[in-house]
């Protein structure tokens, strides 16, 4: 099996990865195998603050699924494996969204914490499954309701709508619609302005609200009080108590 089904690129704290399949970027066991390994490695990395996910040329974001590779469905770890390790880690997550996200491709948008999407004729978004006879098996059902609702879930799924740029903006699924030229600009500068805000404690907010979001308020304000436990004692608590009292602006350095 190939390695280079994504493409992973690290600058000043902010790792890249690109879906390397075009024109669809379709997700089949290579891309779920070095995404779920990437993941590991990012979650540990100290040279990774912020992750951009983006897909290759200027098509698809991804496709979903790749119906082509069926036959190693069963191998590997599953999309939700995948996405869920995406969507647990404890550093901030940027969907790039540069061209059409369905079905896989638009369940991979919503594990990321934020979503920018191009301002592109041919971009669309959503999970289109019931044309096909099956539901999105790769978390749709549950996470699309928590970001737009139930009935617009619903209404999205059921009758396997695609939305544009605009229109998913309307509902609230991406966050920003950013002119194609400049959706990668605009990711970059919001992940370098992420990277320069405390490591430790945006992993503790990551954690916290995941944890609380997955298991409920009790075991949610549980992980709260022990990533407390851990920051008032670090080093970049003290690095940001003392730069306010000196009036600079403080930097952070992840301990």
């Amino acid at each position: 099996m190939s390695d280079n089904n994504i493409i992973v690129a690290t600058k000043d704290f902010v790792t890249t990865i690109t879906l390397n399949r075009p024109p669809t970027n379709s997700v089949n066991l290579g891309v779920r195998e070095e995404l779920y390994r990437t993941m590991a490695e990012l979650d540990e990395s100290k040279e990774t603050r912020v992750v951009i996910i983006t897909g290759a040329g200027e098509k698809g974001f991804s496709a979903g699924m790749d119906v082509t590779d069926l036959a190693n469905i069963n191998k590997g770890p599953n999309g939700n494996e995948v996405y869920n390790r995406i969507e647990r880690l404890s550093k901030p997550v940027i969907a790039a969204i540069n061209g059409y996200a369905l079905g896989g491709g638009c369940e991979l948008a919503m594990v990321c914490h934020f979503r920018f999407m191009a301002d592109n004729p041919k971009a669309v978004i959503g999970c289109p499954e019931v044309n096909l006879g099956i539901t999105p098996g790769w978390g749709g059902i549950q996470r699309l309701p928590r970001i737009v609702g139930k009935s617009k879930a619903l209404d999205m799924i059921l009758f396997s709508k695609r939305l544009s740029p605009q229109e998913a903006l309307a509902v609230g699924l991406v966050d920003r619609v950013i002119p194609a030229a400049d959706l990668m600009k605009e990711a970059m500068d919001f992940a370098l302005a992420l990277c320069k805000r405390p490591p430790l404690a945006v992993s503790a907010v990551l954690v916290g609200m995941s944890t609380g979001l997955e298991k409920g308020i009790e075991e949610g304000l549980r992980a709260d009080r022990e990533w407390s436990a851990k920051l008032k004692t670090s080093k970049d608590a003290v690095e940001g108590m003392t730069a306010f009292l000196q009036k600079r602006e403080p930097v952070f350095k992840g301990e």
